[in-house]
């Protein structure tokens, strides 16, 4: 007879209920690790004829030393002493930097994620005409510190959308106003950010993006930058939002192949939104662009501005205006009533390789197409 106590006692499972969901786990694991093994070797395959590919294009990317991780859940590629050297008809453009980290997740080859660390340099040669050979090497910019961060989002081998973080970035700009007498330019930033989105079908071959960028903390010291006094230029921050109308979503070469495509395709840039503070100085702004036949800009912001007396001061001592222009235009300003309590309204516009800020004229802009 079974009493209670026998029958209340736990059975016992058999040992195969027990055994099977580990070798499961166990086979799951090896299993993944044969594919990241596998999927990360072709990885590398494949970066090498993209880097080949490129290299015939005219674009160099080279590691000092590169290597792949992130196993389980990731790919990383670990590039340290890069160096991109980019081949144009008339010369090149080289960036080197210590480290390039790029993160791509192993169940989703459509998100990459990738950081570069300082130091940086950039720099730019022109390619002589008789030889080839590229002379003239000038240092656009060197940085001791801060990182760049960009996220690309991919469908159909197509971007979709991009994202680009600069922080904490410390360097040298070089002003070559003057070529005899090039001068360095001090530069500061805290942050900028500017994000660019495809906002139609991108199985067509051309349609919108609208790109919207932030940036915090800029100053720039020396050179051109000092136009008042040793404080340099400033600015607090600053808000822009853009819509690009008619532009080509894949594009094999140059940048400025695209940009020629926009212009064929009657591409439109319209600001929807553009603000900027720097110091007494605030600015609103709205405003469209198009490109004329030399690619050069073309088209108006129109603003409304608190401290136009600080920009004019600025300007005339730069010697982009004279003082007696100065007085004219701010005269001429006034008796429009374009001022009032909320700032001054006044309009950026730029027309036949001409840029004129209200009734001043303040700059030249030089073609980007071949005349």
């Amino acid at each position: 007879m079974t009493s209670l106590f026998s029958s209340m006692r736990p059975r016992k499972k058999p040992a195969w209920r027990i055994v099977a969901p580990l070798i499961l786990v166990l086979l799951l694991a090896a299993g993944w690790s044969v594919y990241w093994m596998t999927a990360s070797t072709k990885a590398m395959v494949f970066i090498d004829q993209v880097l080949a590919r490129e290299q015939e294009k005219g674009l160099v990317i080279s590691c000092a030393d590169r290597s792949i991780g992130g196993y389980p859940f990731k790919f990383l590629l670990d590039c340290t002493g890069l160096k991109i050297v980019d081949q144009t008809p008339s010369g090149q453009i080289s960036l080197t930097a210590s480290r390039l980290v790029v993160v791509v997740r192993a169940y989703d080859y459509n998100h990459m994620i990738g950081e570069l660390y300082g130091p940086f340099e950039l720099t730019t040669g022109r390619k002589r005409a008789t030889d080839g050979k590229i002379v003239d090497v000038r240092r656009i910019f060197s940085g001791n510190a801060g990182t760049v961060t960009s996220s690309l989002i991919l469908e159909n081998q197509v971007l979709k959308e991009t994202t680009l973080v600069i922080r904490d970035l410390t360097g040298t700009l070089v002003d070559y106003s003057n070529p005899n007498t090039p001068q360095d330019i001090a530069t500061d930033l805290k942050e900028a950010v500017v994000n660019i989105r495809t906002t139609s079908d991108i199985s067509e071959p051309i349609g919108d993006y609208e790109a919207a960028g932030v940036v915090k903390g800029l100053s720039l010291v020396g050179g051109a930058a000092n136009i008042q006094s040793d404080k340099g230029a400033r600015l607090d921050d600053a808000a822009m939002r853009v819509n690009l109308s008619n532009a080509p979503y894949q594009l094999a070469g140059q940048a400025l192949d695209w940009l020629k495509v926009w212009k064929a395709n009657d591409g439109e840039a319209r600001i929807s939104e553009f603000n900027a503070t720097s110091g007494a100085l605030k600015l609103k702004g709205k405003g469209q662009f198009k490109l004329d036949n030399l690619g050069r800009v073309q088209g108006v912001l129109k603003t409304r501005m608190i401290g136009l007396d600080v920009v004019i001061n600025e300007l005339v001592a730069s010697g982009k205006i004279r003082e007696k222009d100065a007085e004219l235009g701010l005269a001429a300003i006034s008796l429009l009533g374009n001022a009032n309590a909320n700032g001054v309204k006044i309009a950026l516009r730029a027309n036949k390789g001409k840029v004129y800020f209200g009734p001043f004229k303040i700059a030249k802009l030089k073609p980007l197409f071949d005349q």
